[in-house]
């Protein structure tokens, strides 16, 4: 059952043995867990309910259904960050690229050695990891979606002698049509809109979309549901209380929304970490444009990754985008952008993605908005910097008669001598051009009450019957695409509750 904003009374109440604010990579996997297990599942969804047969390339449609503010949010700092997430059941796994990627194992054994838990290293992750890898179809792309964007980025890190890896994706049949951002229109991506909730649903759960949770409910020390009103989807107004009473709660709202649920109730006090940790991977986009056609759009998102770099923090993806977001990226309007967008069947547009040296924070601001703050290091902007450069260089070697930079003092370069001197050029934050879609961090987890946000089972240590299922319990950054650590602890978690339930019940 699918709960609409008009299936709900001015006051409605509901029950369930567990409810789940989320359906993304947290809330999806593990309401499947509970909900096999034989749990009466609540699933609560901000947005809507967008099917497959929905999806469309259409920007001024998609991005407003499908993501939060219409893809406005941004990270405040120096620079902002624009960041982007998903608002709709699937949550961001309906708008990510699919790239899936297991957690690498040196931090997996910096967790395990951090945390001093065996099960949260590599060996304790490992059937977790092998179960996402098989419900989610986790496999390289068949050669007929490859593009010839992707083929450049591999021939030119073959001829700069760099390491280049294919991407595992979750996906099954796909055909490289290149819609990920606005959702998968063949069902072939495994968001978890075709794979877990669908699950979840065969076993019984339900899914109350159009409904933001605005507050825990309290009794007794513990939590024992969650208060929220009903959104209109055509005027954004909300317009109905909704209340959830629950056995146990799930927060796996990512890693800015939960913390800016938890905060208002004064949680996280053994530690003081609820909110810090903030982590986003931030990248840099790099332009090339091409004498001859490229038809980016023709293939597959990120069908490989440069991983010469990684020992420094860096890597280099493909990520070719609908031509409405390349615009809005660029430094030029008017008829010099007209004129550059006529050539968007000529441009391969690439990442250069840096691992966090520092840590941000997740504030709660006015009017029921999560405010995140997050300040690059001089470290950052060397890398970027470097990273820039090396990618420049690359698609020069290749041929490119022009690169857009990511530079607010240096725009564009049409050879390798304007990649010169650009540590001269590039001296503050404020000259980046960021953007991120990885956010982690906020509500850790791990073993002991003053250094964590939650136990190893997911449950709040100053709130009994509370539990988080999302990035936000990353202990550290982890230097790829989150997706499938995300996963793998959300069913990891389902399985201890589902056994903490059963046990009680018993």
């Amino acid at each position: 059952m699918i709960l609409a904003h008009n299936d709900y009374q001015l006051d409605q109440q509901l029950d369930a043995d567990v409810v789940i604010v989320g359906t993304g990579a947290g809330g999806a996997p593990l309401g499947a867990v509970l909900a096999e297990a034989g749990l009466d599942v609540l699933f609560v969804e901000e947005g809507g309910y967008h099917p497959t047969t929905s999806f469309n390339p259409y920007g001024t449609e998609s991005i407003g259904r499908l993501m939060r503010d219409g893809g406005t949010t941004t990270i405040q700092g120096r620079p902002l960050i624009p960041y982007v997430e998903g608002r709709c059941v699937g949550g961001s796994t309906v708008v990510n690229g699919g790239m899936s990627w297991r957690t690498p194992e040196r931090i997996l054994q910096e967790w395990q050695q951090l945390t001093g838990a065996p099960e949260l290293g590599p060996a304790g992750l490992e059937p977790y990891f092998s179960r996402v890898q098989h419900d989610t179809a986790m496999a390289a792309q068949l050669e007929v979606s490859l593009g010839d964007d992707n083929r450049i980025m591999e021939a030119g890190a073959r001829k700069m002698g760099w390491l280049h890896e294919k991407n595992t994706r979750g996906q099954y049949l796909c055909v490289g049509c290149n819609n990920c951002v606005m959702g998968c229109p063949t069902g072939a991506k495994s968001s978890t809109l075709v794979t877990y909730i669908p699950r979840a649903r065969c076993a019984g759960a339900r899914c109350a979309t159009e409904l933001r949770v605005e507050r825990l409910i309290l009794e007794g020390g513990r939590c024992v549901g969650v208060q929220g009103r009903a959104i209109n989807p055509r005027t954004r107004q909300r317009d109905k209380l909704v209340t959830v009473r629950s056995k146990a709660t799930v927060i796996a709202c990512g890693a800015v929304q939960t913390p800016h649920l938890l905060l208002q109730h004064g949680l996280g006090r053994p530690s003081g970490q609820l909110g810090r940790n903030f982590l986003c991977h931030p990248n840099a986009k790099v332009l090339a444009i091409y004498p001859f056609d490229v038809k980016g759009w023709q293939g597959v998102s990120q069908w490989g990754q440069v991983r010469a770099f990684r020992d420094e923090g860096v890597l280099f993806a493909e990520n070719m985008i609908p031509p409405s977001a390349i615009a809005a990226l660029q430094p030029v309007h008017a008829q010099p952008l007209w004129e550059m967008m006529h050539r968007y069947n000529q441009m391969v547009l690439g990442g250069v993605l840096v691992e966090d040296s520092t840590t941000g924070r997740v504030l709660r601001g006015p009017l029921d908005m999560a405010i995140p703050r997050y300040q690059i290091t001089p470290y950052d902007i060397h890398r970027f910097i470097s990273g820039v450069e090396r990618m420049a260089r690359m698609h020069f070697e290749m041929g490119a008669e022009r690169v857009v930079l990511p530079f607010a003092r240096r725009h564009f370069a049409t050879s390798v001598d304007d990649l010169a001197n650009l540590d001269q050029v590039v001296r503050h934050p404020d000259d980046l051009d960021l953007f991120t879609v990885h956010l982690m961090g906020t509500a850790r987890m791990g073993t002991k009450p003053r250094e964590s946000v939650v136990d190893l089972n997911g449950q709040l240590w100053d709130l009994p019957g509370c539990y988080v299922s999302d990035a936000s319990l990353f202990p550290t950054a982890i230097g790829v695409n989150p997706q499938v650590t995300i996963m793998a602890l959300a069913l990891r978690i389902g399985e201890r509750l589902a056994d903490q339930l059963a046990s009680r019940a018993a």
